[in-house]
């Protein structure tokens, strides 16, 4: 990843070498520093909400251990993405160790990717709306950007339904298993029954505890308001301050693209995406993919690189756990 990531980078400085190297004469890095501070606590954010999604599923660690879980697996996801299978796998691995079923662990992920990515796509639809009123003429564009914001909200419906109402995600996981048995000729329906369970009683939990849900619902946006913050001074970094409006727009598409893509980690895709929206928004294209780029280190891999101690010395804690036991 970081290999193709420097590639893509070379190409695009080399690309746009003259304006490139105007933008560069007038950066001042302090405020580099500021979004990779931003981004990390976007993190740290992100993985708390996790340690609270885990207590309403009564997953009974240590907040610190959690923690950082959370935190090694989440950034593992945002570098890797491809559905967040990468982080709900090793989230079973590390917390089955502790005697935890698999289907709770999975259930309580799976709950906290979807409490997160409804945040997500809220803020998707902003960009989309504030595109669409806030800053330009598109010409034949507004009728793609209204389907856009249908298809989303559909889904997103979709999603919470799945998600809130019992019946559905019985067919949904029927379904599932169905498909798994044709292909592998495996029956995982134990398992899926025992996620469903899980599901429901965390749903059960939350229903009655609402302040916990709000509390939930504002470390989920704290993380998303964090990175766009590092996205800000990304831009300042090389000498432009966005405006809200112009800020939501290219953050929520540009991230939102890179996730939806079937390519690993949205490489590519979220700074090709963010780029457009900003250099139609009148911020000039260099500075644009310079910021992406910058928004993609500080967002993504100096996190990732930052949580691999974490990720070791979880694995050390949990070997000598399995073998005291």
């Amino acid at each position: 990843m970081v290999a193709a990531f420097t590639v893509m980078a070379t190409v695009i400085i080399a690309l746009m070498r003259e304006d490139v190297s105007r933008v560069l004469a007038q950066a001042t890095w302090q405020p580099a520093a500021v979004a990779v501070a931003l981004c990390l606590a976007s993190d740290v954010c992100l993985s708390y909400g996790y340690v609270l999604v885990n207590r309403a599923f009564s997953i009974s660690m240590g907040t610190w251990e959690l923690l950082e879980i959370g935190f090694a697996t989440s950034t593992l996801n945002n570098v890797t993405a491809l559905a967040g299978v990468p982080a709900h796998s090793m989230r079973v691995l590390l917390i089955q160790r502790r005697g935890v079923d698999s289907g709770e662990i999975l259930a309580a992920s799976l709950f906290h990717s979807f409490v997160s990515g409804t945040v997500k796509q809220t803020l998707f639809v902003g960009g989309l709306v504030s595109l669409l009123f806030g800053h330009v003429a598109l010409g034949s564009g507004p009728m793609a950007i209204v389907f856009a914001i249908v298809v989303v909200v559909i889904l997103s419906v979709l999603v919470i339904a799945l998600m809130a109402v019992d019946s559905l995600r019985r067919f949904a996981l029927r379904t599932v298993n169905k498909a798994w048995k044709w292909a592998s000729h495996r029956d995982i329906s134990p398992f899926l029954t025992e996620l469903d369970a899980a599901v429901s009683r965390g749903l059960r939990v939350l229903k009655r505890r609402h302040l916990f849900l709000f509390g939930l619902l504002v470390v989920e946006a704290g993380d998303w308001v964090l990175a766009a913050g590092g996205l800000w001074f990304s831009f300042v970094a090389l000498g432009k301050a966005l405006s809200p409006g112009v800020l939501v727009s290219g953050f929520s598409i540009g991230i939102s693209a890179g996730n939806v893509s079937m390519v690993p980690g949205g490489l590519g895709v979220q700074e090709a995406s963010m780029a457009g929206v900003f250099a139609l928004l009148g911020i000039s294209l260099a500075q644009a993919a310079l910021a992406a780029i910058l928004f993609r280190v500080a967002n993504n891999f100096v996190p990732f690189f930052v949580s691999l101690p974490f990720y070791a010395h979880l694995v050390r804690k949990l070997d000598n756990h399995a073998i005291g036991h």
